[in-house]
């Protein structure tokens, strides 16, 4: 199994930061990092949708409000899970991750609050102008990129806009994962650990696609992978996989 650094190993560095792609960046396959615009339309790597506490969002900086109500010198200001490191651009974060490694790119959100897990989300033309300019900010990088997303609408403009760049469909439910996959050319399903089965790596690899599965936290996770027979792991931590195929090895 290869591993791929979930938000560029959030375990050991502050998450979706130039520093956790660094921590990266010599101890991964591939690296994954989320995305959304801030308020002039520049794609910034952070998760949640707030900047603060409030709502769902976990209080990731010390800063306030909607990231995409934001403007670029507030994220370059704010304080991640008071490491000192700010809110990078994507295209900052782009120019860090080396040829050799797969740069896995979420479309997290086109800066709307109707992106959200367990609604239909914004339609393809809502996420295209964002999904443009995570092409713009692409432009440069010379590591391969995946373009990943919950949302059909994302992966749609994906189709749209950068045809020729690898998709792979996030799913909480494999069943539609396998449906999205189909739908919009995935290369790979991204696929959470309790929702792994044989029978479901088996039916993706059958129709050509990889499973990645997320999110690898420790060793008994990456076992449930390797019995599952995923091809790769989005993992918090570097060297999880090395105990999956022997857990005895912890002894």
């Amino acid at each position: 199994m290869f591993t791929i650094a979930h938000r560029g190993f959030a375990g050991v560095a502050p998450e979706n930061t130039a520093a956790a792609v660094r921590a990266a960046r010599e101890r991964a396959d591939g690296i994954e990092v989320d995305v959304q615009p801030v308020a002039d339309g520049t794609p910034v790597v952070f998760h949640d949708q707030r900047l603060d506490g409030d709502g769902d969002s976990r209080g990731v900086t010390d800063a306030e409000g909607f990231v995409w109500d934001a403007n670029p010198e507030t994220l370059a200001a704010a304080d991640v899970l008071d490491s000192g490191e700010p809110v990078p651009t994507l295209a900052d974060v782009a120019d860090l991750v080396p040829a050799g490694v797969e740069f896995h790119v979420e479309l997290k959100n086109p800066g709307s609050e109707d992106a959200r897990l367990g609604l239909s989300g914004p339609d393809a033309a809502t996420w295209r102008p964002f999904v443009e300019s995570v092409a713009d900010a692409l432009a440069d990088c010379d590591a391969p990129v995946v373009l990943s997303s919950f949302f059909d609408g994302a992966l749609e403009a994906a189709t749209e806009v950068l045809p020729d760049t690898p998709r792979a469909a996030l799913c909480l439910d494999t069943d539609r994962g396998l449906t999205r996959a189909s739908e919009f050319d995935c290369r790979a399903l991204h696929a959470p650990v309790d929702g792994l089965s044989a029978d479901f790596v088996e039916h993706a690899h059958r129709d050509g696609r990889t499973v990645n599965a997320w999110t690898v936290t420790d060793w008994q996770d990456a076992v449930t992978c390797s019995d599952a027979g995923v091809d790769g792991v989005i993992a918090d931590y570097p060297g999880i996989v090395d105990y999956a195929g022997d857990p005895a090895r912890l002894a």
